[in-house]
């Protein structure tokens, strides 16, 4: 899914919502009930916070559940939105939900970085960074080789039955960013 709209992204731009947009990719679909247990608030506020998703098209009720315990599901797996918006009104709400993302993502790094990790995973999991020398045309064909090279991957949360058993769910978090000038330093 593309975000454009300025409205849904700052419907998206707050921790909780996309930390629900992780839970429902992980769990299939879940009621507010399940997932207020899971981020240990209470199933009104997390119900509130899944009607907004709903409200712009993040989320949807799961199809032949009645009554209360109604789940949500994702409409989709992956988000996007681009940073570079052509009105003032874009640009504020794309740079509150790259700053929520960013902060998400940070702050989850971070909590792996200290995590006890089971042996079967101890020195498979990588960290790294690299600084390229890289024209536009460059940058832009790398994003796409490393979208092509996971998406087998990103297959097995459409698929669960193509999840390997012993597999879990791993974050790959991929970012490109201009370094600023030296000589504007």
């Amino acid at each position: 899914m593309k975000i454009k709209d300025p409205k849904a992204m700052r419907a998206l731009a707050h921790p909780l919502r996309i930390q629900f947009l992780e839970l429902l990719a992980i769990e299939g679909t879940a009621t507010a009930t399940r997932l207020a247990e899971l981020v240990d608030e209470n199933p009104s506020n997390c119900s509130f916070h899944l009607r907004v998703l709903a409200k712009f098209g993040y989320i949807e009720r799961a199809p032949g559940q009645t009554g209360r315990d109604r789940p949500w599901r994702l409409v989709d797996l992956d988000q996007s939105w681009d940073s570079e918006q052509p009105d003032e009104d874009g640009q504020s709400a794309a740079s509150a939900l790259d700053q929520a993302f960013l902060d998400w993502e940070h702050s989850r790094m971070k909590a792996a970085a200290t995590a006890t990790v089971p042996e079967a995973w101890k020195g498979r999991l990588s960290r790294s960074g690299a600084t390229l020398w890289l024209t536009p045309e460059e940058a832009e064909r790398l994003g796409a080789e490393i979208a092509q090279l996971i998406a087998p991957y990103t297959e097995r949360w459409r698929e669960p039955d193509a999840r390997p058993a012993d597999g879990r769910p791993v974050r790959l978090f991929h970012n490109t960013y201009l370094l600023p000038d030296p000589d504007r330093r």
